[in-house]
Order: C-alpha cells, then sequence, then structure tokens
C-alpha cells in the first residue's frame, strides 16, 4: 500500500511538471514602417531635396537631433523574433534583434546635405 501512494505521488508530480513547461515564440515591430527602402533614391539629391521632401516622401522621423551644422532626422524599424522553452528549474529564450535605419543630414536652410541607410533592411508587415 505504502508503495502504491509513492507510485501515485510520483506520478502526479510528472504530470504536474510535464503541465508546468512550456514553449514560446514571439514576432514583433516597433518604430516607424521603414517606407526609404521603396523610394527612388535618385530623387534625394544633396542641396536640392528638402526636408518637407523628406516628410512628404517618409512621413514623421523617429527622431529630429538638431546638430550646429543642422538639423538631422534619424528613421528607425527595429524587428525582434525570438522564442525559447521555459521550464521550472531552467528557461532558455534566443532573441534577435534587426534594425533598418535611415539618416538624413540637412544644412542650416533645410537643404539636404547627406544620407545614409543602413545594409540591413527588414519587411515590414501591416497591422
Amino acid at each position: 500500500m505504502c508503495v502504491r501512494s509513492v507510485f501515485s505521488v510520483l506520478v502526479a508530480s510528472v504530470v504536474a511538471l510535464v503541465l508546468l513547461v512550456s514553449c514560446t515564440s514571439y514576432h514583433r515591430q516597433r518604430g516607424v514602417k521603414n517606407t526609404w527602402r521603396s523610394i527612388d533614391q535618385s530623387q534625394l539629391v544633396p542641396g536640392e531635396t528638402t526636408q518637407t521632401d523628406i516628410i512628404k516622401s517618409l512621413g514623421p522621423p523617429s527622431q529630429i537631433i538638431n546638430l550646429q551644422a543642422g538639423p538631422v532626422f534619424y528613421y528607425l524599424a527595429e524587428q525582434t523574433e525570438g522564442g525559447g522553452v521555459i521550464l521550472i528549474l531552467f528557461n532558455s529564450l534566443n532573441e534577435k534583434i534587426t534594425y533598418d535605419r535611415a539618416v538624413f543630414f540637412f544644412d542650416e536652410k533645410g537643404a539636404l546635405r547627406t544620407y545614409s541607410m543602413s545594409q540591413e533592411s527588414i519587411e515590414y508587415a501591416e497591422p
């Protein structure tokens, strides 16, 4: 009888442990939509393209930085993908974050001086 109750407790413990194990996966996007990937870069002409042109094409930037030489428009899209296993005594999570950026430098009159885009790009999923 004692062996039977120990066995029942053991079986119940194993079932409880199995029920407490879980897996997770996620996909998250933050920041602005990376529309700079779809514009014709030949339209970005230093000295001619203005701040207004950039905002009309790309929308408001993630951040505007005021430097002595003129403003900087900083656009950022971030994508996070991850997954893992959650156990009682041990958890394991893996995460990959990809940043897609575009930076536009303007002179004090609002004309484009130069710009740069990250080599990494992400596909932006519509919500």
